[in-house]
């Protein structure tokens, strides 16, 4: 499969389209709406997007924790294409754009059905499981380094 990887801001054309499938993907499922949450932080995060034919295939978000660390949120993949290894592109794409902005560390807060995927993808399990948007979530992490 044939996609475009981009970094992308709160004020790119994509970003509506990006709202959206975060908001089918991760919170329609679970009876929430995404536009009824503060997202005024989004305007100070960075957005992975996988883009085909001007379609938003795919989302991460990577919000600046401190100098050395990240968090990754709200990964999104269309629902019609999870498993074909977007997720997986996406997450080494924002790996290196890590990398070469010199952060080591990324966090995130995996759902318990996504815990495998990072694992898969050099994430660890850090702390106990919680409850976020209602289900449960464990902590991640993985430290980066040009010899990965």
């Amino acid at each position: 499969m044939n996609f475009e990887l981009l970094i992308v801001d709160y004020a790119s054309e994509y970003y509506p389209q990006i709202l959206e499938l975060r908001n089918h993907v991760l919170r329609k499922p679970l009876g929430l709406n995404l536009f009824d949450e503060d997202l005024s932080e989004d305007k100070n995060q960075y957005v992975v997007a996988a883009i085909q034919n001007e379609e938003i295939l795919g989302c991460l978000m990577i919000k600046i924790l401190d100098k050395d660390t990240v968090k990754y949120r709200q990964m999104a993949i269309k629902n019609s294409l999870q498993g074909k290894g977007i997720g997986t592109t996406i997450l080494k794409y924002a790996d290196n754009f890590c990398i070469l902005n010199d952060y080591t560390q990324v966090l995130l807060h995996a759902r318990q059905s996504a815990r495998n995927f990072y694992i898969r993808n050099g994430f660890e399990e850090v702390g106990d499981e919680f409850e976020e948007v209602g289900i449960p979530h464990v902590v991640m992490q993985k430290q980066l380094s040009l010899n990965q």
